[in-house]
């Protein structure tokens, strides 16, 4: 189990690839009512994907902005450039930017951080798609429907701390506390240059991974704490879901 980052810099790459950061700014740019709303709406889904109703223009103004790219999620748009024309055919998706600039306008606080599970690929692939057992899967679905409200979808790693789902890793056979695993501060680290410190964080994972992440967000939330297998794991798991779709019913 785990949530995102490998050990060198370059795998750490945000949800969208995004041309190199501009310098000499000191203020961020003004956006108009539109990009605002556009911004908000992508931090609404977790992976930061704009709605269809975004049209074309706020899109490439965001782009250039550097708040918005291709979603890097979709291997056939890794490294693409965000232009017009590719947004037009494949709209768009927060950028690490993005996802800053939505929360300094108002987006919710809420983040989800997921357990990786034990079975994975044999390939490298996204940390979306590297993880392929049951209890992964129970864990994603849970996540997916407390999100439903806004926030962000990571994956925690023994190997690699937080991760993106976007982010592609190798695969790894290792569990947290194990040799090579990554530590307290190395996770602490990660969360402060993503400056999620203040987000509300639930945790979906066994409890080596719930204490992992406790280092750097002490007031998370472990619904699977104190469960007495995967079996009731799971049980926990699908009563998440249930719940939160009641409570949309009643909204």
């Amino acid at each position: 189990m785990t949530i995102n980052h490998a050990r060198e810099d370059h795998a750490d790459s945000p949800c969208t690839k995004r041309p190199p950061r501009r310098t000499g700014a000191s203020t961020p740019p003004h956006i108009t009512p539109a990009q605002r709303r556009a911004l908000l709406a992508g931090a609404k889904a977790p992976l930061g994907l704009l709605p269809k109703s975004v049209n074309l223009r706020t899109l490439a103004s965001l782009a250039e902005t550097d708040y918005v790219g291709l979603d890097q999620s979709r291997g056939i748009l890794r490294g693409l450039e965000a232009t017009r024309d590719q947004l037009d055919v494949w709209g768009g998706a927060l950028t690490e930017d993005g996802w800053q600039r939505a929360r300094a306008e108002g987006a919710g606080r809420f983040r989800i951080v997921v357990g990786c599970g034990k079975s994975k690929q044999d390939r490298r692939v996204t940390a979306g798609e590297m993880y392929v057992g049951t209890f992964h899967g129970s864990c994603r679905l849970a996540a997916e429907a407390l999100l439903r409200g806004g926030g962000r979808l990571y994956i925690l790693s023994a190997a690699h701390g937080i991760l993106d789902l976007s982010t592609e890793i190798d695969p790894y056979d290792i569990t947290v506390g194990d040799a090579g695993s990554v530590s307290a501060d190395f996770v602490q680290a990660q969360v402060r240059a993503r400056g999620i410190e203040p987000a509300e964080v639930t945790v979906l994972a066994g409890s080596k991974y719930v204490a992992l992440a406790r280092q750097a967000w002490p007031n998370l939330q472990a619904p699977l704490a104190g469960a007495g297998g995967i079996g009731e794991m799971k049980q926990r798991l699908s009563q998440i879901r249930l719940a939160s779709a009641e409570a949309g019913r009643k909204r």
